[in-house]
């Protein structure tokens, strides 16, 4: 008659004899399943997958906004620096017709405008710019009847150096109001107002 012990005694050997196999296998140092584990970080991939973050591109420095965008603008050149090559800008706006009247009402100033021009300076902001090498200048000739004229650099410079100067003067320096154009961040052209 056989004995219920078997089966279970048949049972635990085999479990034994797998064991004592798994045990010459493992490598040397290994203390079983309790032991200590040792991981290895993955080799870097030489073209990593994507991770879904945003990439930072890098940033440029912001080119520095010009103090006054190409085109031309009306208002008073209060300083001149023929060394260094600059001017300083009062920006203004010189209006006509109904323009001028509305600006003036708006400031409580008599309407209609004497002779139909009404300039508005609300900014106290100096602008500085830079004078091309080139630059055009053109002033009035009083001795023909206000015409707009060429004229020299040097001596329109040289202008604003003082602060009066006869209303029939070539070069006016700050008493006059100009028109300046503005190309590239620089003057390349200036034009006296002819003010009745």
């Amino acid at each position: 008659m056989r004995s219920r012990a078997t089966p279970v005694l048949v049972g635990l050997l085999g479990l034994a004899l797998v064991a004592a196999a798994c045990a010459r296998e493992a490598p040397p140092g290994a203390t079983g399943p309790t032991g200590p584990t040792v991981t290895s970080s993955p080799e870097p991939s030489p073209n990593p997958e994507p991770t879904g973050e945003p990439t930072q591109e890098p940033t440029q420095e912001p080119s520095p906004t010009p103090a006054l965008e190409d085109g031309r603008h009306f208002g008073y050149i209060r300083s001149a620096d023929a060394d260094a090559m600059t001017l300083r800008f009062d920006l203004a706006s010189f209006l006509t017709g109904d323009e001028a009247n509305e600006a003036a009402a708006e400031r409580g100033d008599e309407v209609p405008v004497p002779n139909d021009y009404y300039i508005v300076n609300d900014n106290p902001r100096l602008r500085t710019l830079p004078i091309d090498p080139d630059v055009e200048i053109r002033v009035i000739d009083w001795s023909h009847c206000c015409e707009l004229v060429a004229g020299e650099l040097g001596p329109f410079l040289d202008a604003f150096a003082t602060r009066h100067h006869p209303w029939d003067a070539l070069y006016q320096g700050s008493q006059a109001p100009y028109w300046i154009t503005v190309r590239d961040g620089r003057v390349t052209r200036i034009e006296v107002q002819y003010l009745p």
